[in-house]
């Protein structure tokens, strides 16, 4: 029979639980046979690496923490990384941007107008990533053809630039200085061209339906077949202009300046007339009007010939 004594020593015995106790790492664990050894090295990492965590994190309150130390750790790691990207993507655009700046200005200084081709892959970039291009200078470069949809060419210097068949849909022009500048057949919907001077422009076949046109000057510009559908032009100047066979239905003209204008197959339906001058004009036949508005305190300004309908806007 087992004395008091030895059921004590065996209950010293028995195995502790998993973290209970530090863990040791074994000192008898090599063998004579080498790939025995490795293998046997490679199970007593494993059991010495799985003891130290259930050692340390053996509890639930321990483990608990670690989880949460783990997330913390992860979460800043990625806002971090973030962090890092985003600013490395503005450094690249920065680099970028003043690159493709510096090329235009490099090849639109070369003489004689060599060169001007090369800046429209350029100005296509910039109009692509959205930089603002404001009183950049582009006079006379030749920009036919590009794709410049929403470009911000606020106040630049566009004079005598050649913007045929482009698209500047959605471009901010604003007091940009567009003298002489060519927009055969260009594509200028809901553009912001108030107050841009496009005196002498050749705007022939161009689309300006719902452009904003607001006391903009088009003093001797050629405007011939060019729409204006729904576009406004409050205030426009549009003295000694060809305007044969434009289209400015459903635009607001209202206060504009069409003296010394042709006007020969202009379309005006349901165009606000309110206050405009056109009594000055070439061509226009009572036929033109009869389907235009006013308010009934701004006649417009017709020729002695036509008789105005007193349709009201």
């Amino acid at each position: 029979m087992e004395t008091h004594g030895e059921i004590e020593n065996a209950g010293d015995r028995a195995p502790r639980k998993p973290g209970e106790t530090r863990p040791v790492w074994p000192r008898n664990w090599r063998k004579d046979h080498v790939v025995r050894s490795a293998l046997s090295a490679v199970f007593y990492a494993f059991e010495y690496v799985t003891g130290w965590f259930y050692y340390l994190f053996g509890s639930v309150a321990s483990f608990r923490f670690f989880l949460q130390l783990s997330a913390v750790m992860l979460f800043a790691m990625g806002v971090y990384g973030v962090t890092i990207d985003m600013e490395k993507r503005q450094i690249d655009r920065g680099v970028r941007e003043a690159t493709l700046l510096a090329m235009i200005a490099r090849t639109h200084a070369l003489p004689d107008e060599m060169g001007l081709r090369a800046l429209k892959p350029s100005v296509e970039a910039l109009a692509r990533d959205g930089v603002a291009m404001e009183e950049i200078d582009l006079s006379g470069a030749d920009l036919s053809g590009a794709n410049l949809a929403g470009a911000n060419f606020r106040r630049a210097n566009l004079r005598n630039a050649i913007f045929v068949e482009a698209n500047l849909s959605g471009a901010d022009l604003r007091s940009a200085n567009l003298n002489g500048a060519v927009f055969i057949r260009a594509n200028l919907t809901d553009a912001d061209l108030c107050e841009a001077d496009l005196t002498g422009a050749d705007l022939a076949g161009a689309v300006f339906e719902l452009a904003f046109l607001e006391n903009a000057n088009l003093s001797g510009a050629e405007l011939l077949v060019a729409d204006f559908s729904n576009a406004r032009l409050h205030g426009a100047i549009l003295t000694a202009a060809n305007g044969a066979y434009s289209n400015f239905a459903g635009a607001d003209i209202s206060a504009a300046n069409f003296r010394d204008t042709e006007l020969q197959g202009a379309v005006f339906d349901g165009a606000n007339l309110g206050g405009t001058r056109l009594s000055q004009s070439y061509n226009l036949s009572d036929t033109q009007v009869d389907a235009a508005c006013a308010p009934a305190d701004a006649p417009p300004l017709l020729p002695d010939h036509i008789e105005w309908t007193n349709r009201r806007c």
